[in-house]
């Protein structure tokens, strides 16, 4: 018998279905990624309104559906608007909202992903000197907590500590090897040492901490490339947003 549950949720991103209604996917606590319908939204005077923007936090309440469920009731716990009023925050919150959405399947849960999603786009509100290192921390916090940790100490091929040498980030493998172990390898992003200590503090920092760090630009571009390209080999598909984030970077915007 079909059911009605309440979750905390945040919207990752709506469309259009028929002339009245939307399909909404939700990002929520206990259940993980949820598509539901928003009935009537569209209209002139819809209950929902604004509640089912992405970026906004909610309590929700939904409907069991054979398909989808069913949204009856939204309230607004935090609606993350200056995200969506600031154009760059928007487009580093989005690559944030995809790669959740490219992790996992529907209703699949992965223990302390939500509050850091829900963390992450706390900090990202305020003042961030570099989003660039919050969106690079959270790309591979993200494929930390899902199992795909990345391995950073020792060579991934002989054991050996790197700590101050260049290495090589083996994308199949999913951490570095040195300079005597990469010959043959497919895949290799080249770190320098100051690339590698980066990576490492940024996957020990909180988000606070990343969201007042401060490296050069060139240096803060290298990473969240990398951060990319080591999610994509995660998920085995390509994140739409690397090519827009990249770009909006190369252009000078921040």
């Amino acid at each position: 018998m079909a059911a009605t549950y309440k979750e905390k949720a945040i919207v990752l991103r709506a469309y259009d279905l028929g002339e009245a209604d939307r399909i909404v996917t939700l990002f929520t606590e206990g259940r993980g990624p949820v598509r539901a319908v928003a009935k009537g939204i569209k209209r002139t005077g819809s209950k929902f309104g604004a509640r089912l923007e992405p970026f906004t936090l909610l309590d929700v309440i939904l409907h069991e559906g054979r398909n989808l469920d069913t949204i009856v009731q939204t309230e607004i716990i935090n609606a993350h608007a200056p995200i969506r009023a600031d154009y760059g925050k928007y487009l580093f919150g989005e690559a944030m909202l995809e790669m959740i959405e490219k992790s996992l399947r529907e209703n699949q849960t992965i223990p302390r992903l939500f509050p850091a999603l829900c963390v992450t786009l706390d900090v990202l509100e305020g003042e961030v000197a570099d989003p660039s290192l919050l969106l690079a921390a959270f790309d591979l916090k993200v494929c930390a907590l899902i199992g795909y940790h990345p391995h950073l100490a020792q060579c991934l091929n002989c054991g050996r500590e790197t700590a101050g040498e260049k290495v090589w980030l083996n994308l199949i493998g999913g951490g570095v090897v040195c300079v005597n172990c990469r010959a043959g390898l497919d895949d290799l992003i080249p770190l320098a040492p100051a690339a590698l200590v980066l990576m490492n503090q940024l996957m020990a920092l909180d988000m606070a901490a990343i969201s007042s760090s401060r490296v050069s630009p060139a240096l803060a571009v290298e990473i969240l490339s990398i951060a990319f390209r080591f999610s994509e080999a995660f998920l085995e598909r390509p994140l739409r947003s690397r090519a827009v984030v990249l770009n909006y970077l190369e252009k000078g915007a921040l």
